[in-house]
């Protein structure tokens, strides 16, 4: 259970509060006490010491009433007894406990609010056995008349003590669930926006990977592109001049085509821009692009069902460009690269195979380093619209197969 907030916030405020209701009480004790209710006290010294006693020990219960409320209630009991061991009548010291029962149900740890709840009925037990035993005044007062049947006014006195102890400490009680209901509701509201500020987080972290692997799919393909027409050029003979310039021209356009892709992917971070636009993904643009840059390149396309469309039309192009990229960078540009498209409903599947090349040993770490991008990346990205990624070396080449659904696919 936690504290109170006014506790939390001053400690010493509290006790001064406190201290000062317990003072008070303690004044009204030593003015009040010989002349309310019970003329014992005046019967002399020794009464009066008794009763100023009684009273400090209450009013030390009601001074740490609110920080230490298992200690009030023992106080205040122990007050109640040295009250009636000196054989003093009923009087404003026992204002005291009608305080401590309140406090102990509202600010008491649960063995306290257990203790408090079972010294109400015990409490009023003991006070109706002790005032009949010295015949009070409260006694006196109920039975005065002589209409009344003898035990008609116990009866009402037993249930007047029960009611008086019983009412502040369910008082308390109530406080104290009223308390803990507010903070549960504080705690299920933190804990709602903590919810929210880590789904807030966790977006942004995918929005991250999303913008990470679009611009490594496509700067990553285009660069590899690039330099294989770059590369072909030196081995064109003079005379192949209109070849270069093809060549020169399809630099040129992947240049500019990854320009407007990479200007695509980060203005689609805004989430206004994004819902109004979505990505232009041309498929057998994207592998005659590469077969054009790579001589000797073997395609092959089977099936006649539906193109994929919406998400998954997205990651099988970026799944593609990634396995083109790959074949590029990492395959022998000696040998023939094959391309397979098969559109055979449900599914659509695209396969690159490629020999092993001369790659850096130190280039092949690194991309196996990353995450979130490269084969991992797109591998995400087909698992996410239903499709799959499979690549494994066979017979020393390189094989790799991405798969979507066909047709309508996620939106």
């Amino acid at each position: 259970m936690t504290l109170h907030p006014a506790l939390v916030r001053s400690r010493t405020g509290v006790l001064v509060a406190d201290g000062l209701g317990g003072l008070a009480l303690l004044v009204a004790v030593v003015l009040l006490g010989p002349s309310f209710g019970s003329g014992d006290a005046a019967a002399g010294p020794e009464a009066f010491a008794a009763l100023v006693v009684s009273a400090v020990i209450m009013a030390a219960a009601v001074a740490v009433r609110r920080l230490h409320p298992g200690w009030a209630l023992a106080l205040a009991w122990a007050s109640s007894l040295a009250h009636m061991i000196t054989g003093l009548d009923a009087g404003v010291t026992q204002l005291g406990i009608l305080v401590v029962l309140a406090s102990a149900a509202h600010y008491g740890s649960p063995a306290v609010l257990r203790l408090s709840g079972a010294s109400v009925p015990v409490g009023a037990v003991i006070a109706l056995a002790y005032l009949l035993l010295i015949d009070s005044w409260l006694v006196r007062l109920f039975s005065s008349t002589s209409l009344l049947p003898l035990w008609l006014p116990v009866g009402v006195l037993a249930a007047l003590i029960a009611l008086v102890l019983a009412v502040p400490w369910l008082v308390g009680l109530l406080a104290r669930t009223m308390r803990l209901g507010r903070e549960g509701r504080q705690r299920a509201a933190e804990a709602e926006a903590e919810a929210r500020r880590s789904r807030e987080l966790a977006e942004l972290q995918s929005a991250r990977t999303q913008l990470t692997r679009d611009v490594h799919d496509i700067v990553g393909h285009s660069l590899a592109v690039i330099v294989a027409q770059a590369e072909s050029v030196r081995f064109r003979d003079d005379a192949e001049v209109e070849a270069m310039r093809s060549a020169v021209a399809t630099i040129a356009d992947t240049a500019r085509r990854a320009l407007g892709e990479v200007r695509h992917v980060l203005e689609s971070t805004d989430a206004a821009r994004a819902a109004s636009s979505a990505p232009v993904v041309d498929l057998d643009r994207l592998i005659a692009e590469v077969a054009d840059s790579r001589p000797g390149t073997l395609m092959a396309r089977t099936g006649s069902g539906p193109a994929p469309q919406g998400a998954a039309a997205v990651a099988l192009y970026r799944a593609t460009q990634e396995l083109l990229t790959n074949a590029l960078r990492h395959g022998d540009p000696a040998a023939p690269l094959r391309i397979a498209v098969d559109r055979s409903a449900p599914m659509t599947t695209v396969q690159v195979e490629n020999d092993r090349g001369p790659a850096d040993a130190a280039d092949r770490e690194l991309d196996a380093a990353r995450t979130g991008t490269g084969l991992d990346g797109a591998r995400a990205r087909l698992a996410a619209v239903g499709g799959g990624l499979d690549a494994a070396e066979v017979e020393g080449r390189f094989v790799a197969r991405a798969t979507v659904p066909s047709g309508e696919g996620e939106q």
